[in-house]
């Protein structure tokens, strides 16, 4: 889940907009800081149709100093056979197709959190998809658009799938205090009901909401409740809904989670603008403005002229603009299983799996004993730390990253009887309200994957899905949670499932038998009965990085480091990189591989 996919409340919705703003002005920035004569020659680049010498000789020189340029022939090392890894390798071999790029992955399959396994019915010989991980993509984000493109190359674009945005499946809900599902307003009757039952509007709030254009700027990092606590004078609003976005964004504690990490779009418009209302009044009026012309110079454009010619994002964006969520019919593995064999057959990369990296030098550029001229990291921070030399000054904050487990539950039913009635979505979240203590059973939050996947259309195909009565639904726990308590036995999360199954769901367990499959064993039963209800879990160890409250601090150490002592290596991971999604990643990749061509 990610926090655009449960967006839709008036405010919610206006920082959205402000995150696309500043998104825009970001990558405005990363890709065309030309000052003076250098402007105005990118301009008349752009009309001659030269925009990619101007954009690769000057993003080279101008901002791309912290990673050099790879001689003739060189050899790359790429830590990790995830997504982030076998994306990176993807755009590098594209660039500089002479290298030679060696992907060490310690399982033995490619895909790292996007893992698909299959419940086998052995009587009937049905075989049906578990979603272990991400299942489904942001649109109009660039990463989530080099992701088809690369579907593209890979002749398997027929997989990708879209939801419409005024599709059942693209409802969300958030739990009130009382545990109760409530819909995130779509309409005039859910904002009144919402409000009704939805306590993120008090007294306090409003007199912020006046005050709120008066209060000073502040330089220094704060958590995401500090920050809306100072500007609003209430944490009505963090304790029921925000919190719940920072469950399904970063199952973290929004009383925790660095303003500057994980929302420094806000801080941005702080600083700059002085007030949070007076920057989204001033938006309201410029909402009809002219984009200036510079904007044509952006990531997708770069990526259009180094890449793929042929992508024409322009005419994609505009087939997404309906769609919020984007999936793949065969589930989100399909996409790293598919690359890892294009690479390993069409360029010179070569795949060793069940190879931990157990040795890692980043100033000679060795990886197990063989010397690299580049090192890509994309593996967990606290992994890197141990493969590292422990007298090395990038241990310490590697080690110091914080990360977070998740107890991921699927359920699987014959029977539409898994899913709220008269409440079809993509799922619900459940906020921390105000203390951690007020959900002890550490629930984040639940994904419905059955109504996603009966509200799909082929975004190439236009073939539209045919609806079956089966539900599927996924439930999450633990996160922070289960960082500040001991992570629970699988018998007693077992039983949290039940209750969350009964409780919030409305589930009548006594009427149904209760098909468990424990994890490590084989994902098959003989036969699914009308009344049964398989689960299969998992517990996701150190999945998920927090971005805390001096976060900021260690990755500028980091990065400091790595440029001072000239070190052959960089982080294309979830940690000291560009963030969280897998969009965002992706977009890094990208970035950084177009910095060593």
């Amino acid at each position: 889940m990610t926090m655009y996919h449960f967006l839709g409340l008036n405010g919610v919705i206006i920082i959205r907009t402000l995150v696309i703003r500043w998104q825009k002005k970001k990558h405005f920035t990363r890709c065309v800081r030309f000052k003076g004569r250098q402007c105005e020659q990118a301009r008349n680049a752009a009309k001659a149709g030269t925009v990619q010498s101007h954009l690769t000789t000057n993003l080279h020189r101008i901002i791309y100093m912290s990673l050099k340029s790879l001689p003739k022939n060189s050899n790359v090392a790429v830590l990790g056979a995830g997504i982030l890894g076998l994306t990176f390798t993807y755009f590098l071999s594209k660039l500089r197709p002479d290298l030679n790029i060696e992907i060490f992955e310690k399982s033995n399959r490619p895909g790292g959190w996007m893992y698909l396994p299959h419940l086998h019915v052995t009587k009937t010989g049905e075989s049906i998809l578990l979603e272990k991980g991400p299942r489904t993509l942001r649109g109009i984000k660039n990463g989530s658009l080099f992701m088809i493109d690369i579907l593209r190359d890979l002749n398997i674009q027929d997989q990708v799938e879209v939801i419409h945005k005024s599709s059942n499946a693209n409802r969300k809900y958030i739990t009130d205090a009382q545990g109760e599902i409530v819909q995130v307003p779509n309409s005039l009757a859910t904002t009144i009901d919402f409000f009704k039952h939805v306590q993120c509007v008090d007294g306090k709030l409003i007199k912020g909401l006046i005050k709120e254009p008066f209060v000073k700027p502040l330089a220094h990092d704060e958590t995401v409740e500090q920050f809306f606590k100072r500007r609003f004078g209430s944490t009505a609003l963090t304790d029921n809904v925000a919190s719940a976005i920072m469950h399904g964004v970063y199952a973290g504690d929004i009383g925790k989670l660095s303003m500057k990490s994980v929302m420094p779009f806000l801080k941005d418009v702080e600083t700059q603008s002085g007030s949070i209302v007076k920057h989204i009044l001033r938006s309201i009026v410029k909402k009809s403005a002219k984009k200036n012309g510079l904007e044509l110079l952006t990531e997708l454009q770069l990526y259009e002229k180094l890449i793929s010619p042929g992508a024409n994002f322009f005419a994609l964006q505009d087939d997404l603009k309906a769609f919020p969520m984007i999936k793949l019919k065969d589930g989100m593995e399909t996409f790293p299983k598919h690359l890892a064999k294009y690479l390993v057959n069409n360029t010179n990369t070569n795949i060793h799996y069940g190879t931990p990296v157990r040795q890692c030098d980043p100033k000679l550029g060795e990886v197990n004993g063989q010397s690299f001229d580049h090192v890509r990291s994309t593996i967990n921070s606290h992994s890197l730390a141990q493969a590292l030399p422990q007298e090395n000054p990038l241990v310490p904050d590697l080690k110091s990253v914080e990360y977070v487990s998740i107890f991921l539950t699927n359920l699987y039913t014959k029977k539409p009887v898994l899913l709220p009635k008269n409440k079809p979505g993509f799922g619900f979240l459940r906020p921390r309200h105000q203390n951690i203590d007020r959900n002890p059973q550490a629930l984040l939050g639940t994904i419905y994957d059955s109504d996603i996947e009966n509200n799909v259309q082929g975004l190439f195909t236009g073939e539209k899905a045919t609806p079956n009565e089966c539900n599927k639904i996924t439930i999450m726990m633990g996160g922070h949670y289960y960082n500040c308590w001991n992570i629970p036995s699988n018998k007693l999360n077992l039983k949290i499932v039940r209750d969350v199954l009964q409780e919030k769901l409305k589930v009548d367990l006594s009427k149904y038998n209760i098909k468990v499959i424990d994890e490590g064993q084989e994902l098959e039963v003989d036969s699914i009965e009308p009344n049964d209800i398989v689960i299969s879990y998992s517990l996701h160890k150190d999945c998920i990085p927090q971005y805390n409250l001096g976060y900021q601090e260690l990755k500028a150490r980091a990065l400091d480091v790595l440029e001072k002592n000239n070190y052959k290596l960089s982080f294309g991971g979830t940690v000291f990189a560009e963030g969280l999604g897998v969009p965002d990643c992706v977009s890094n990749s990208f970035t950084d591989a177009v910095k060593l061509m």
